[in-house]
Parts: structure tokens; C-alpha cells; sequence
């Protein structure tokens, strides 16, 4: 196979909140409005962002880790998905070197970056600032010389006369260019608990968007950066993933996906139903029963904020525990997992869920647990096989109470899970903590449709 041009660039930052995602949802939406399509990226296991990249550019953005990912897999979805583009736009996470540790380069931005070939614009909060600047982003210039460092956006600017010196120093003092100055404003991404409030849930966010874009367009270089983007270097094209070539039909699966319940990786979804099974969806606010289905996940999300809601649904908190009783498998994850235990406790109350496992849930103030993972598959489940090793992340307030001794899926090699193991089990249900990326176990859809056809015999 031969080199291919894909156009792209990676927005990264000195560190977490310094306007990445702000300067990147403004670029993608300010290039669509351009006319131009722009696929986007997230670099690490977020869900939150992916979201906002959909509203802003139309097309479902892919997350994309070198933790959780070898290098093919993610070539192969960077190829896969910027078909059809004219420009991939690419979200970092946290600083362009954070890690999985502190020495290791894998799980970072600049891994990624590295692995895509991408030129990269580092985001800098200068507020406060001015010649240090200049010390702070030499740094990042040499750190790692294969990083394609091309150039910085200084954001929280003061008056023009601090814009303008801020400027100078980091263009005469490390070689780089400037691709825009950024004044404070009071354009603010909203936050919630475990990050920025899902654009969903908010019907304003059109309108912010436009904003961010107009932002952009007024303070950025945008024709330099798609510019710098159409001179990308040539990467070499991989092969397809077998995961995503679409075979026959062979059953349903149910995807609970909805306001309480919205993280999922998109390529979780594409390699299911790539792999024969019609995913039917299921609003957990508004559907009554279960549609007829083989199988059912149910995903991460905000429960807790959802819980009274939730409980008033008592007819298809029913028939999901109905469902779980039959034995036909279930997957759930995080937000799922709470909702299928007996309550969920929030400063507002305690609230009944579907209470097919034997634990209860508690928020606290705090994370409870953040973070990369790596489990080992104690014995064979309805996604995994005894010995089995499965990375993925954790992120979450809540906590496990059980009302019952629990049957454990996983020994936690690496993570926290609950006290130490994860994965709880009862007839052909399985609800973790755990976040899995299909591109970090492909065992995953090819275990399942193992056992819905058990199921089906």
C-alpha cells in the first residue's frame, strides 16, 4: 500500500484548561462554516469532548490513545474516518507530554502526534505572563525534537501592548510562529463533575459554537493553519480493520443511549453493527419496554443526575430486569452500572434503579476513581475470555455499596475498580467501571456475538 495525503492538524496545550478545547471546537466550527468538512479527533478516553466535536462539525469524532491503542489501530481509525474530509482537526488531552506515568511517552498527545505525522499548535495561557513565555514553550520546542511543533496560540491576552510583547518574545526568542493571540473573554465552556456538560443537554450550545468560530476567525490565523494542515507529510496507508468490514446480519442488540446515558466510543458502536447486529436504540426517560433483542448495553453517563427521572420510569426499569433475568447478555459500564443496581444516593435522595444486582450507589463529594486500567479476565465472560488482559479507564464519583457478597469478573492489575476487583456478574449480566475501547480489545464484539448465539441455540 502506498502514502496518502490526509490534511491535519492537533490542538494541544501546555496543560489541562488553558483554552484547548475553546480554540479547537471555535477552529472546527469556524472551517465547517468555511464550507469545508471537517472530521475531528480526541486524543485519550473522554467522552464529553467528542460530543461538542459532533455538534460543531456534523461528523462523529473518534478517540484516539496510545495506551489503550497500538499504532495500527490508530492509523486505521485516522484513516478510516477522515475519508471524505478536507481537513482532520485534533483535539489533545491535558499537556502535550502527560502520560500514563511519569517517564513513559505512551498515552501522551505528543505519542499520537508522532504516530499521525500531525503538526501540532501548542494553546498557552499567558495571562500574567510575558518573557517567560518564551521560556515555557522553548521547553516544549526541545523536550522532544519528533514532535512537528509548528507553532502556539496565546490565549488570555491582556491589552494590545501585552499581546503584541507576548507575541515577540515567543517568536524572536524560540523560532516559532504565533498563529493567533487570544484576549480574555467571557465566553466560558460550562463544567460539570467529570468534565464539560454533554452538548445535548444544551440547547444553547449552537449559538456558543457560532460564537467560539467567530472568536477564532477574529483572533486566529485560520488560512495558515489549513495551510500548515494541507502540507502535512504523506502517511503510509494500513490495511482495513477487520472489526469494521459488515457482515451478515446476526441479531439486535440494544444500546441505552440517551441524556443519562451518552458515553460511548463510536467505534464501539461501528464494529457491533459492523458485525452483523442492528443496534436499536433506547431512551431510558421515555421508552415503556425493551424493543425485541438479542442482547443489551448499556453505557456510561449521568445517572445520578437523571435519578429521579430514571426512577419514575418504573415500566422499563422493570423490563430490563426481566431482560437480565432471561440470561441473554448484558454489558454495562459505569453509569450503567449504578443503574443497574438496587438505588443511587445523591444530595437529593436515595433512588430505586433497576436493582437486578445487589449493590447499591453512592455519590461522593470527590473523584473516586481516575485514571487508566488494566484488567485481567478472572474466568470467561460475556466480552472476555479467563486470562485475558483488557485496558481501558475509569472515571467516576460514585462507589459500590453491596448488599450482597458479589461475584467478580476482573482482578485490577492497574486502577481501582471496586476495592481492587471489577466486573460484577449474575447469569449473563456484567456491569464494570471499567471503559473499554473496542480498539484496545477487538475480542470484545467477537465474545459477545459468541454468546448471543449460545443464547439463540
Amino acid at each position: 500500500m502506498g502514502a496518502i495525503d490526509i490534511p491535519r492538524i492537533l490542538i494541544s496545550g501546555i496543560k489541562s484548561k488553558v483554552g484547548k478545547t475553546m480554540v479547537s471546537i471555535g477552529l472546527m466550527r469556524a472551517l465547517r462554516n468555511r464550507g469545508l468538512v471537517v472530521q475531528p479527533f480526541k486524543v485519550g478516553p473522554d467522552f464529553i469532548d467528542p460530543g461538542f466535536h459532533y455538534f460543531a462539525t456534523g461528523r462523529k469524532s473518534r478517540n484516539i490513545d496510545s495506551f489503550m491503542m497500538d499504532s495500527y489501530s490508530i492509523m486505521e481509525t485516522f484513516q478510516r474516518n477522515s475519508r471524505g474530509a478536507d481537513i482532520a482537526v485534533i483535539e489533545g488531552k491535558t499537556g502535550l507530554f502527560d502520560s500514563h506515568d511519569a517517564i513513559e511517552e505512551e498515552g501522551s498527545t505528543a505519542h499520537v502526534a508522532k504516530i499521525l505525522k500531525a503538526p501540532v499548535l501548542l494553546v498557552a495561557d499567558v495571562e500574567r505572563m510575558s518573557r517567560s513565555v518564551a521560556a515555557m514553550i522553548h521547553g516544549y520546542k526541545t523536550f522532544d525534537k519528533e514532535v512537528d511543533l509548528r507553532g502556539v496560540i496565546l490565549n488570555r491576552t491582556g491589552n494590545p501592548r501585552h499581546s503584541s510583547r507576548v507575541r515577540l518574545a515567543v517568536e524572536k526568542l524560540t523560532g516559532l510562529r504565533v498563529y493567533g493571540t487570544i484576549p480574555r473573554k467571557e465566553i466560558t465552556m460550562p463544567y460539570r463533575h467529570l468534565g464539560l456538560i454533554p452538548a445535548h443537554e444544551r440547547e444553547e450550545y449552537e449559538g456558543l459554537f457560532d460564537s467560539l468560530a467567530a472568536l477564532v476567525e477574529k483572533y486566529v490565523d485560520v488560512d495558515r493553519i489549513f495551510e500548515t494542515s494541507r502540507n502535512s507529510p504523506k502517511i503510509e496507508e494500513v490495511d482495513p480493520n477487520p472489526l469494521f468490514i459488515p457482515r451478515k446480519k446476526q441479531g439486535s442488540i440494544g444500546v441505552v443511549m440517551d441524556k443519562p446515558f451518552s458515553f460511548y466510543y463510536q467505534d464501539n458502536l461501528d464494529a457491533l453493527e459492523a458485525s452483523g447486529l442492528e443496534i436499536k436504540v433506547v431512551d431510558s426517560l421515555y421508552n415503556r419496554n425493551l424493543p425485541e433483542i438479542d442482547a443489551l448495553y448499556i453505557g456510561g453517563g449521568f445517572p445520578e443526575v437523571f435519578a429521579e427521572e430514571l426512577e419514575r420510569n418504573k415500566s422499563l426499569r422493570r423490563s430490563i430486569y426481566e431482560f437480565c433475568e432471561s440470561s441473554k447478555p448484558v454489558y454495562a459500564e459505569c453509569g450503567g452500572l449504578m443503574y443497574l443496581g438496587e438505588t443511587i444516593s445523591t444530595d437529593d435522595g436515595e433512588f430505586d434503579m433497576v436493582g437486578f444486582l445487589p449493590y447499591k450507589t453512592e455519590m461522593n463529594q470527590r473523584f473516586h476513581a481516575l485514571g487508566y486500567t488494566v484488567y485481567e479476565s478472572a474466568t470467561d465472560t460475556i466480552i472476555s475470555k479467563r486470562g485475558d488482559i483488557l485496558r481501558g479507564h475509569e472515571f467516576h464519583y460514585s462507589r459500590v455499596i453491596p448488599s450482597e457478597k458479589l461475584d467478580f469478573a476482573f482482578k485490577v492489575l492497574r486502577g481501582k475498580g471496586i476495592e481492587g476487583r471489577d466486573g460484577v456478574i449474575r447469569k449473563s449480566t456484567l456491569a464494570c467501571y471499567q471503559h473499554l475501547n473496542v480498539l484496545s480489545y477487538p475480542s470484545f464484539v467477537g465474545n459477545l456475538i459468541e454468546n448471543i448465539k449460545s443464547d439463540q441455540e
